[in-house]
């Protein structure tokens, strides 16, 4: 419902983040399909990092977001060893994504 006002429901930020969690981690496939993250890996290389641009009045940076959903949002095979060294750059991709928001909406 896009005229949802949270505020007025009197939700807490951590209550509406956990919803929001709990909502991509239901999807049947990760918000980021299995078949582009080793291309995101690859593209992460060639990108210069930056930061949200409300960090200093909701505390949380890019970086910090990228690190709660990042699992969430891309749900890696945990069980092989590449998924394992690269959980940085699966987070840091997430932090990209949420940095070029704009250009994504």
């Amino acid at each position: 419902d896009h005229g949802l006002d949270l505020a007025e429901k009197d939700f807490t930020v951590n209550t509406v983040a956990g919803a929001m969690k709990s909502f991509f981690s239901e999807l049947p496939e990760p918000l980021v399909p299995y078949t582009m993250q080793v291309e995101l890996v690859e593209a992460h290389s060639e990108y210069a990092p930056g930061v949200s641009h409300n960090h200093r009045v909701n505390l949380m940076t890019s970086e910090n977001l990228s690190i709660c959903f990042w699992p969430t949002l891309m749900r890696p095979d945990f069980s092989t060893m590449d998924a394992l060294t690269a959980t940085r750059t699966y987070q840091t991709i997430i932090e990209l994504f949420i940095q070029q928001c704009p250009f994504f909406f």
